[in-house]
C-alpha cells in the first residue's frame, strides 16, 4: 500500500470529521483538481472548487449529522463514504448518503468524484 496516499486519506478524513472542509481541500488537493458531481456537473481547480464549497456550507442553517467512514485504499485511489443530514436555506432539511473516490497524484489529489441519488 502507498503510504503517501494512506496518510493523505487519513488526513481528509481526520479534517473532514471536524468540519474543516476548506481546510482539507486548500491543503490536500491539487490546484488543477478536477470534481466531478453525480449529475454531472465538472469544476475545475482548486480555487473553484473551493469557492464552491465554502458557497454551500455558508447556506447550511444545522447539522443533524455528519458519518465519515473511515478511507478505503488502492493504488492511486481511495475512497471515503459520507452519510450527512442537514437543514440548508430555500430547500430544507436533506439527508445524503454517499461515495466519493479520490484519485492521487504525486501526494495530491487530482480528481474527486461525487456517487449518490440526486
Amino acid at each position: 500500500m502507498n503510504t503517501t496516499i494512506h496518510t493523505l486519506a487519513q488526513q481528509l478524513v481526520s479534517l473532514c470529521r471536524e468540519w474543516k472542509f476548506l481546510e482539507a481541500q486548500e491543503t490536500l488537493l491539487h490546484e488543477d483538481c478536477l470534481n466531478i458531481e453525480a449529475d454531472g456537473r465538472v469544476t475545475t481547480g482548486r480555487a473553484a472548487i473551493m469557492a464552491k464549497e465554502k458557497a454551500f456550507l455558508d447556506n447550511i442553517e444545522i447539522i443533524h449529522l455528519l458519518e465519515i467512514s473511515d478511507p478505503v485504499v488502492a493504488e492511486g485511489y481511495f475512497a471515503v463514504q459520507f452519510h450527512s443530514e442537514l437543514t440548508v436555506k430555500g430547500i430544507g432539511r436533506r439527508s445524503r448518503n454517499e461515495i466519493i473516490v479520490y484519485e492521487v497524484k504525486d501526494g495530491k489529489v487530482i480528481r474527486e468524484q461525487f456517487f449518490y441519488h440526486a
